[in-house]
């Protein structure tokens, strides 16, 4: 499913993501990040903001577009991206979707979308599927506690909004 953003809900999205980077200014990325693969942490932060905030349009749940500072992630990292219990996850490189051991068994609903470049006016919503059987269906990554799940193992959405 393809979401086109208003004026307004690319703004605020990408507010967030700015706060989201601000917040963080100076925070060393993961050790097992590799920088040759990454984008701006910017660029990352505002396209997961508008990730998140098409998901919410698409399935009509609230986005809280919440932020926080590194500091406070043990406080606020149970909160989910959207609605009571969906977990958003960017698609950007890969025909696969990341899925983190650490989140199987909380109830939660994976879905992944696609910030169409370069401008993220859109983003492609991929699809859905339980997270504990994202985690069951997925293959080995080269990523610490991390598989990634096929794209076409998702259920799909129809339409555009």
């Amino acid at each position: 499913m393809l979401i086109t953003f208003e004026p307004w809900e690319y703004e605020w999205a990408s507010v967030v993501g700015v706060k989201r980077f601000t917040a963080n200014w100076g925070k060393q990325d993961a050790k097992h990040y590799d920088p040759n693969r990454m984008e701006s942490n910017r660029t990352a932060q505002v396209a997961s903001a508008l990730c998140e905030l098409a998901v919410a349009k698409c399935i009509n749940q609230y986005w809280s577009g919440t932020f926080w500072t590194a500091e406070n992630h043990d406080q606020e990292k149970h909160r989910p991206d959207v609605g009571r219990n969906i977990e958003v996850r960017r698609v950007r490189t890969k025909n696969a979707v990341a899925v983190r051991k650490k989140q199987v068994g909380l109830g939660l609903i994976l879905f992944a979308a696609k910030a169409i470049e370069p401008e993220f006016k859109q983003v492609e919503v991929l699809g859905y599927l339980d997270y504990d059987n994202a985690w069951e269906l997925g293959e080995e990554s080269d990523f610490f506690e991390t598989k990634y799940l096929a794209l076409d193992k998702l259920t799909k959405l129809k339409g555009d909004k």
